[in-house]
């Protein structure tokens, strides 16, 4: 953890000093990313589904493909993996991750297999992270790019599941072959979660964060990546742990609650 204590410390600090201006951290930190749609304040109006504490694992799963998944991670299970482990630890609140992550797979080579992940594993949270090197490769339309980010999240929020986009750790290719390409369609994704302005639609922008970390610490991705489109065991320790800030800074020790908006507006609309 050593390595990664200056981070906590400037995290930290940035974090505390946005709650206290009511601004998002990626604000203090000058990050061109859209507005956090995790930022929402949540009145009495609105009934907070608990988070588990009876000791039965939350379900989370995961929508991406092959860095999401974990690739060249074998013994973290990637930087998703390694930022619920984090919060488990943390809030002693049990997580059963589960991936649905397909390797090699632009947005749309599983369209068919989404609903069917949610029905049958009955995530309470669902996390979707792609990579959108595939895509980039593919060229996909954004049209269709974000056609399909938006289908998922209705998904999700349909399933009464939280749901946390999340931008991936970058890779070479990032800064190299599609150093034009993956932040567009990273806008893209953001820009639809953004969309739906929903309490239980969270954006966690690892891939701007991790990029100014590089550059705060005057380094090169080359030590944390394994190849051009994937990061190494440090690449996804890094992403994990700025994932997991993230995670602290928005929930705390609380868990990751749905709000369900009470129904007094509605009922008072009767009779007038």
């Amino acid at each position: 953890m050593a390595p990664f204590g200056k981070l906590f410390t400037v995290l930290a600090t940035l974090a505390v000093t946005a709650s206290l201006l009511s601004v998002p951290a990626f604000a203090a930190t000058g990050s061109s990313s859209p507005q956090r749609a995790s930022l929402h304040i949540r009145t009495a109006g609105q009934v907070k589904k608990a988070a588990r504490t009876d000791g039965r694992a939350v379900n989370v799963i995961i929508f991406g493909s092959s860095v999401a998944d974990g690739w060249v991670d074998p013994t973290g299970g990637g930087y998703i993996r390694r930022a619920f482990v984090n919060y488990q630890n943390a809030s002693a609140i049990p997580y059963n991750v589960i991936s649905d992550a397909v390797p090699g797979a632009p947005i749309t080579q599983e369209e068919g297999m989404y609903q069917q992940w949610i029905d049958t594993q009955h995530p309470q949270v669902l996390v979707i992270s792609w990579g959108t090197l595939d895509d980039a490769h593919a060229k996909t339309p954004f049209s269709v790019f974000d056609s399909q980010v938006r289908q998922q999240i209705a998904m999700g929020l349909a399933a009464h599941a939280v749901v946390l986009v999340v931008t991936p750790p970058v890779t070479k290719a990032s800064y190299t072959t599609y150093q034009v390409q993956e932040p567009e369609y990273l806008a893209h994704e953001l820009a639809v979660a953004e969309s739906f302005h929903s309490p239980n639609v969270y954006v966690f922008n690892v891939f701007d964060q991790m990029k100014q970390y590089l550059d705060a610490h005057n380094q090169t991705y080359l030590p944390y990546m394994a190849n051009s489109w994937h990061p190494n065991r440090q690449g996804h320790k890094l992403a994990g742990e700025l994932l997991f800030q993230d995670m602290m800074v928005q929930f705390g020790l609380s868990g990751i609650p749905f709000v369900t908006p009470a129904a007094t507006a509605s009922n008072s609309s009767h009779g007038q």
